[in-house]
């Protein structure tokens, strides 16, 4: 028996002007759906932050562990299968991630992750 996926299946990706676009979908088995919700599962939020700082350490070389987060908006549901948009802005002045999950004109979550100066 195989482990269930922990991450998104990434699709395509794409940098302009220090912005990465990655095209991503959301595996139907992902381990966090057991339980989450029994019969309507969801991706949970704390997830697509993880997500976010992962795929954007490898991009821009910033940490996967982050002190401070700001204007995190959950819109929709994430679910088994979806396809998304991720988009993610590292601000190397301000020390600070904006990201951005969307699929055309929906918009399902974003935020604004910051690092302390040490960091």
């Amino acid at each position: 028996m195989s482990a269930k996926p922990r991450d998104p299946v990434v699709l395509a990706e794409h940098q302009h002007d220090g912005v990465w676009t990655l095209e991503l979908r959301v595996p139907p088995d992902l381990i966090y759906f057991d339980g989450h919700f029994p019969g309507a599962p969801v991706l949970p939020g704390v997830v697509q932050v993880g997500w976010a700082l992962a795929l954007a350490s490898q991009r821009f070389g910033t940490s996967t562990r982050c002190p401070v987060m700001d204007a995190l908006k959950f819109q929709q549901l994430l679910r088994p299968g979806d396809r998304v948009d991720l988009t993610l802005r590292h601000d190397s002045a301000r020390n600070t991630l904006h990201f951005a999950y969307r699929y055309g004109e929906k918009a399902y979550s974003s935020g604004r992750l910051a690092w302390s100066a040490e960091t």
